[in-house]
């Protein structure tokens, strides 16, 4: 059992290493999105293996937070790229010269 786990956690390491290199390459900012939240998926899991690994199953609970910062991250960013991409600062730029001083 071990060995089998010790072999999920190579193959998904050797996979976050090829993801992170397409995430640095790639043009497209929404493929790089997409290449951030595989990342954290990715880890997650491996988080949860390494818990049944080392028999401490207190770590699930660190990678369901670690899940849960991973999505909220990924919304953050698409929000920003949306905002930035209708317009977005000019926007920000007329609330602060609204604000009295």
């Amino acid at each position: 059992m071990n060995t089998l786990l010790e072999i999920c956690m190579i193959v998904l390491g050797i996979c976050l290493c090829l993801i992170l290199y397409k995430a640095i390459k790639i043009k497209r900012f929404t493929d790089r999105i997409m290449c951030i939240n595989m990342i954290g998926t990715m880890t997650s899991a491996t988080i949860c293996i390494l818990s049944v690994y080392l028999y401490e199953f207190s770590l699930v609970d660190v990678a369901l937070v670690f899940s849960l910062l991973s999505f909220l991250d990924v919304v953050i960013i698409c929000y920003v790229v949306t905002l930035h991409f209708k317009g977005g600062n000019q926007k920000i730029e007329d609330m602060k010269e609204e604000v009295p001083e």
